[in-house]
């Protein structure tokens, strides 16, 4: 077999304009990405890493290259799991080699993996927190989504922010993101109005750590685990506190071991939903195939982009689509 090349270039795609959640203000996406070749094929992957773990560009670049080695040697994705922790380094590998093989092979990367053929996904479109009324008028102007996702951070208007967009988009599927910044007695006092508007799914309402009060509160809507959940070893913990688990490439280190996280946390009972971080279209094609085994999708970030690669996923009515060009050898093309 050819020998394989390994680039690592660090990028950053601006933002059309600043996103806010709790305690960030993100202005743009940095990303690393991974080009494998053997001189013929071409396998791509991008990972943003995990902002709260304090992954960045410069720190993914840094433990890739220490396993430049072993990815020229033809390191395959099983040992990559057991050679690298988990995180966007590994997710940005893991998706390259993905690539990699399903040119070298002629089959999609859905096959490869044992999947159907993909089929589009309804996703949510995720607001950043902002005044009630300043929301209202952004989903009024949004007829195209069917599931609005709102950022929230713990202060007052909270409240007011879900029952604007509410008023101004009765007709959309409703979830809320706290991002960790909710206290367990605000999460008392607003379970019941967010229930009454229609509210679907609250993610991560409670900080990592302190969350044991999910398990004495009537989950009256059902609660995420995001932050909480990042691996294998985390499920049983979860038990008892959350209904659903959001597996983000970025966090369990890639779509190898996201298959095996969604098959493994539907085993034991919960509901699952594929998340993202920041990114270009080429970090959400194999979350969009994992995606396909999900309850719940929430793959909108090449949305906030002020431009996005070439090849860029489709986004229309609500559902997304990735061209067969963009990664995975034709893994997304639309049916």
């Amino acid at each position: 077999m050819a020998e394989i090349r390994m680039s690592v270039d660090i990028e950053r795609w601006p933002f059309a304009q600043p996103v806010r959640i709790t305690g960030y203000t993100l202005t743009d996406a940095p990303v690393v990405l991974v080009t494998l070749t053997d001189g013929i094929h071409t396998g791509r992957g991008e990972a943003s890493g995990v902002y709260y773990h304090r992954e960045t560009p410069q720190s993914m670049a840094v433990q890739l290259e220490a396993l430049r080695g072993a990815v020229e040697a033809g390191i395959t994705r099983d040992a990559l799991i057991r050679a690298m922790p988990a995180g966007g380094a590994r997710n940005a590998l893991d998706a390259a080699l993905w690539d990699l093989e399903a040119q070298r092979s002629g089959m999609p990367a859905w096959r490869l993996a044992g999947l159907a053929a993909p089929a589009p996904l309804r996703t949510t479109f995720t607001l950043g927190v902002d005044a009630p009324a300043a929301l209202a008028a952004t989903v009024a102007r949004m007829p195209h989504a069917r599931a609005i996702k709102l950022k929230l951070d713990g202060d007052v208007a909270d409240l007011d922010r879900v029952l604007a967009v509410r008023r101004a988009r009765p007709d959309v599927d409703l979830y809320v993101d706290a991002n960790q910044g909710w206290s367990a007695a605000q999460l008392r006092r607003l379970l019941p109005p967010l229930a009454q508007a229609g509210v679907k799914l609250i993610e991560q309402p409670l900080p990592v750590g302190a969350d044991a009060a999910l398990r004495e509160i009537d989950h009256t809507v059902p609660i995420a685990a995001d932050e909480a959940f990042i691996d294998l070893a985390d499920l049983p913990a979860l038990r008892g506190k959350y209904d659903v688990v959001n597996i983000k490439l970025d966090k369990c280190g890639g779509l190898t071991r996201g298959l095996e996280l969604a098959r493994a946390a539907r085993s034991a009972g919960f509901g699952v939903m594929v998340g993202c971080m920041g990114g270009s279209s080429l970090a959400m094609a194999p979350a969009a195939l994992l995606g396909q085994c999900c309850d719940l999708v929430d793959l909108d970030a090449p949305t906030f982009l002020a431009a996005d690669r070439a090849f860029a996923v489709q986004y229309d009515e609500g559902f997304l689509t990735c061209p067969s060009a963009l990664w995975g050898g034709g893994s997304l093309a639309t049916l």
